[in-house]
């Protein structure tokens, strides 16, 4: 007879390790269920690899403005070979702690691809586990696009491209979400020629309009073209490399490029066995709940856009105290959506337009970083903090920021959403002095009629 766990995690990634290391900690016999990649995608192929490259970035702009602080002689040139090698190190080291970790934590690690065996039966390989809870978190893959000559050699996912390890020469990058805007920040702070190719009128379509608006601005400064309202049409090879035909606003253009660059995923389900539960889609209630008893599902597989790593981590606790008796809802108002660009953007809660779809009499409060000491210090000319609340009740629905730092002061706001806080009770919070932060009282302030700094 093959051995029962009280909980079994299918998927290594940062949701499924939460929940497995949640479960046991619950007092569950937990196992988790992993193939090849343990950390799962974020670690192996998308975060911890690009934000090496943001970093890099970071430093080569550092660089860029030394000479305004005494540093005459700095030189901001990227040895790409250096960074993709120190890339492989670091996968290599996370990657193997996740392993370690999981086996500390008392998981039991079950190596193989899992898939569900019906109700309450987990197959890895021939063997299939019992289980009174199961927990799904396969993540997504990747998804080729529909144009003609998508097939070719060159155009290429992101993971394929950061396995290549090289800086073409001339790169489309199609779309503008963070991870396609850091990609091409990256690329052309290492010389390559940069295109990005974007359906929208505007990029970070996740976040507040006015931030993508200020983003956008600010990336004019830098060695990148994006064309809007466009769309790739075909793909074809001639003795330079690829012929690519683009549609911009409505007219056909060629233009050559070596590597195109694509970033969409999707729910990696096809072998999951979901008729063996009775399921055609994952489909889950705000508790994270499958249509299906005692099946559970968290993180990219899920489906729901932003694929994000901490946002499944989230659900993966909360799964996991749900698959164990407990009754709590995920709220996706809470997570956090950030860009490592140059500046960093990251936001929280409702954005201006959702707050006024969603019937709210909106109060909005605006700082712009420049005029502030610490941005002055920084030599951070471009930037805002900008909050969202309703005026009723004077509750704070949305927290976003364009600034250097901006994926680490949105903790602040990612908290004040989950507690609920008010508009009043933000400007009235002390924050440290000089700072970033401080401008997130200060918008509050001026969302309220009261500013202090602000002319």
């Amino acid at each position: 007879m093959s051995e029962s766990f009280d909980l079994i995690v299918i998927g290594g990634g940062p949701g499924g390790v939460a929940a497995a290391v949640r479960g046991v900690q619950l007092g569950a016999k937990t196992a988790l269920v992993e193939s090849t990649h343990w950390g799962g995608f974020c670690l192996n192929r998308a975060c911890v690899p690009t934000k090496l490259f943001a970093a890099t970035l970071e430093r080569v702009k550092t660089i860029q403005a030394a000479a305004k602080m005494g540093f005459a002689r700095a030189e901001a040139v990227v040895d790409p070979a250096a960074v993709f090698k120190l890339k492989d190190e670091l996968v290599g080291y996370f990657s193997m702690g996740t392993e370690g970790l999981v086996k500390v934590k008392g998981v039991t690690p079950l190596k193989g691809k899992g898939r569900l065996a019906g109700p309450g039966r987990v197959a890895v390989g021939e063997t299939v586990y019992q289980a009174k809870a199961v927990i799904v978190a396969v993540g997504a893959q990747w998804v080729r696009p529909s144009f003609p000559g998508a097939e070719l050699e060159g155009v290429v996912n992101s993971s394929r491209f950061i396995e290549e390890g090289q800086i073409p020469g001339r790169t489309l990058i199609l779309g503008v979400s963070p991870w396609a805007i850091e990609m091409a920040q990256f690329l052309g702070a290492c010389g390559s020629q940069v295109v990005v190719a974007a359906r929208e009128r505007g990029i970070l379509p996740e976040f507040d309009a006015e931030i993508g608006q200020r983003l956008r601005a600010a990336l004019k400064k830098d060695p990148m073209t994006i064309l809007s309202a466009c769309q790739v049409v075909s793909v074809g090879r001639d003795k330079e490399g690829l012929d690519v035909v683009l549609s911009v606003k409505g007219k056909e253009e060629h233009h050559g490029f070596d590597r195109v660059v694509t970033f969409d995923r999707r729910p990696e389900l096809s072998a999951l066995g979901l008729e063996t539960v009775g399921l055609k889609e994952l489909d889950v209630d705000e508790h994270l709940a499958a249509k299906a008893p005692g099946l559970w599902a968290v993180g990219d597989a899920v489906g729901k856009e932003p694929f994000l790593s901490h946002r499944a981590t989230a659900m993966g606790v909360i799964a996991a105290e749900n698959a164990l008796g407990a009754k709590r809802a995920f709220s996706p108002n809470i997570v956090p959506r950030i860009a490592f660009t140059h500046p960093q953007a990251a936001s929280v809660g409702l954005t201006e337009e959702q707050a006024e779809e969603a019937g709210y009499e909106v109060l909005t409060g605006t700082v712009a970083i420049g005029s502030t000491p610490m941005a002055m210090i920084q030599g951070a000319a471009s930037g805002v903090v900008k909050v969202v609340g309703e005026k009723k009740y004077g509750e704070l629905l949305g927290v976003h920021i364009l600034a250097p730092f901006a994926t680490e002061i949105i903790g602040t706001g990612a908290l004040a959403i989950q507690m609920e806080a008010t508009l009043e009770e933000l400007a009235r919070a002390a924050m440290p002095h000089p700072t970033l932060s401080e401008s997130l009282a200060e918008a509050a302030r001026e969302a309220l009629g009261q500013t202090i700094y602000l002319p």
